[in-house]
């Protein structure tokens, strides 16, 4: 794992992306990858990474919660290892050191720790104590990047997610928004 302090990391703008997303409670299905659903989820967002791959993104961020940013994480993983994505990179965004213990699945802890073993670099925000950590990791995933792939379901009460997607779309990121209401593929048992 090569952890460097946050005002250390330099990226190139212009081909980093960064994603946010829902924990995996509000994913259809809780998250859970058996389901055919949660499987079409996955498909979208590998070409939705693809087609950023495409125009010209290499480095892609994530900040590692569980659901959406380690289903992304993931899928940037197994596009490193194919012949076809030369050049990608992923870079770990923790909101703080100990953000391991919030997984409650041991698959995500699993995962959460190859994520972290892959990653060009791992970059720790705050401290578990700070308020603010969330946002301030996710402010930081904006300021660093061009792009944005939101994984999104419209709640009654605000969200990490949607704090993100304004962030990203105040600071004129492009933003791709993968819409969980309004793809029933997502919903199929």
């Amino acid at each position: 794992m090569n952890t460097i302090p946050k005002d250390e990391l330099i990226t190139d703008k212009a081909v980093t992306c960064c994603f946010t997303g829902h924990r995996s409670r509000d994913l259809p299905f809780g998250g859970d990858v058996s389901r055919q659903g949660v499987k079409n989820l996955i498909s979208t967002i590998q070409l939705v990474c693809s087609r950023a791959y495409e125009a010209g993104y290499r480095t892609f961020m994530t900040g590692m919660a569980d659901g959406a940013d380690i289903i992304c994480g993931s899928v940037i993983m197994d596009m490193m290892n194919d012949v076809r994505y030369k050049g990608m990179k992923l870079i770990c965004v923790l909101p703080y050191r100990e953000q391991r213990r919030e997984l409650s699945s041991a698959g995500d802890r699993y995962i959460h720790s190859l994520l972290l073993e892959r990653a060009e670099y791992v970059v720790v925000t705050g401290e578990a104590h700070d308020r603010g950590r969330y946002r301030e990791r996710n402010q930081y995933m904006v300021d660093h990047s061009s792009a944005l792939i939101a994984v999104y379901k419209e709640k009654q009460r605000g969200s990490g997610t949607l704090q993100t997607i304004n962030m990203a779309k105040r600071a004129g990121l492009t933003t791709h928004i993968i819409e969980l209401d309004k793809n029933p593929q997502f919903y199929i048992d």
